[in-house]
């Protein structure tokens, strides 16, 4: 059953307060112990509420999950790259996006880090619609930016490992803060050492991508040579 977008105020009202409730009490107990009664008695609206205007609480757990985390990824259009672009500088660009989302705009979100910790730790359905409608989208622009940089060493399977080594890196200092802390490299809190970050990031990663091409054209002359 598809949500319902209320147009009386009062109605509107009603379905912000619902969703604030569902995200503070999904992002503290997960969705398993979320208790709907509770969602509807802190936001003030009957029981009936939320299948009124979610239909379920699958449902209304799905729109909390995807909409903290589209909040994040449209403070800034996702870098996509176009046929005139550097790889390198596309590259650099993405690390730099996937950076101020994980370590300054999701450290300054109140739920959105918590939802997604919880999301992944006990997977729900409500994940795919999470990927479908934002993960997605920024995984593809990077596949994209890497397919340009293998050039004729492209090919689906290291196309996909390449993109997960970079953005496994960009998850690691997101995940692991309190280890970097006490490692005496604390993960930066500012633009300007985010841009550093991505571009140290970004050179590390570049050289091995093209490592990779040589190895592969290295290969392929051996080949023609051979036959």
């Amino acid at each position: 059953m598809p949500s319902r977008q209320p147009k009386r105020k009062d109605a509107i009202q009603t379905r912000t307060a619902l969703l604030a409730a569902a995200t503070e009490s999904f992002a503290r107990s997960g969705y398993e112990a979320t208790n709907v009664r509770q969602v509807c008695a802190r936001a003030g609206a009957s029981l009936g509420a939320v299948r009124h205007y979610f239909g379920s609480k699958e449902a209304l757990y799905r729109e909390v999950l995807v909409l903290a985390h589209q909040e994040l990824v449209d403070r800034q259009p996702v870098p996509q790259i176009l046929p005139e672009d550097d790889p390198c500088d596309a590259l650099q660009q993405w690390v730099c996006y996937l950076l101020r989302i994980f370590l300054i705009r999701r450290a300054s979100h109140p739920y959105a880090g918590r939802l997604i910790a919880w999301e992944l730790r006990d997977p729900t359905p409500a994940l795919d619609q999470l990927i479908a409608k934002v993960l997605g989208p920024v995984r593809r622009a990077l596949d994209q930016i890497v397919a340009e940089l293998l050039g004729e060493a492209d090919e689906p399977k290291l196309r996909a490992q390449c993109a997960n080594f970079v953005h496994g890196i960009c998850v690691f200092h997101d995940q692991n803060r309190e280890l970097l802390q006490r490692f005496g490299h604390p993960v930066p809190s500012s633009e300007k050492d985010i841009v550093a970050l991505a571009d140290t990031i970004t050179e590390f990663a570049l050289a091995g991508i093209e490592r990779f091409r040589i190895s592969h054209n290295t290969k392929r002359s051996g080949k023609l040579n051979n036959g």
